[in-house]
C-alpha cells in the first residue's frame, strides 16, 4: 500500500485563504482587472471606478498586502499594478466553473421542459 501524500500544512492553508480572500470582493475584482493591462494611479482607478478614494485605498492596501498588487511612488502620485498575474488565472477559473454550472442547469432544465410537454 502506498502512502498518501502529505497534507499541505496549517500555514500553507492559510495563507491561500489570505490571498482568496483579499479577492473575494467584487470591488476589489474590478481593481483587479482595472490594472490588467497597465500600472495606473489612485486618480486614474477613480475616474474609471468611481467610489470614494478612502474605500479604494482600503481595497489597494489589501490586495498589496497579499501580494497581489504593488505600488511605487512617483512625485505625489502612487502608481499600482498586477504583482501576481495568477490572480487572473483564479478568475478564469471560477468563471469556467459558473460557465459549466449554467449549461448544467440549463440542460436540467431543457430535460425537465421536454418531459412536461413544453417543448425545447
Amino acid at each position: 500500500m502506498s502512502a498518501s501524500p502529505a497534507r499541505p500544512s496549517d500555514e500553507l492553508f492559510g495563507r491561500i485563504a489570505d490571498r482568496l480572500k483579499a479577492l473575494a470582493d467584487a470591488n476589489r475584482l474590478r481593481i483587479l482587472h482595472a490594472l490588467e493591462n497597465r500600472e495606473r494611479t489612485v486618480g486614474d482607478l477613480l475616474d474609471e471606478l468611481g467610489g470614494s478614494q478612502a474605500n479604494l485605498s482600503k481595497h489597494l492596501a489589501r490586495m498589496r498586502l497579499a501580494g497581489i498588487l504593488t505600488s511605487r511612488r512617483e512625485g505625489t502620485s502612487v502608481y499600482y499594478r498586477v504583482a501576481d498575474p495568477a490572480a487572473f488565472a483564479v478568475c478564469r477559473t471560477v468563471c469556467d466553473a459558473i460557465d459549466r454550472q449554467a449549461i448544467e442547469t440549463r440542460s436540467t432544465v431543457r430535460g425537465g421542459r421536454r418531459r412536461l410537454g413544453g417543448g425545447k
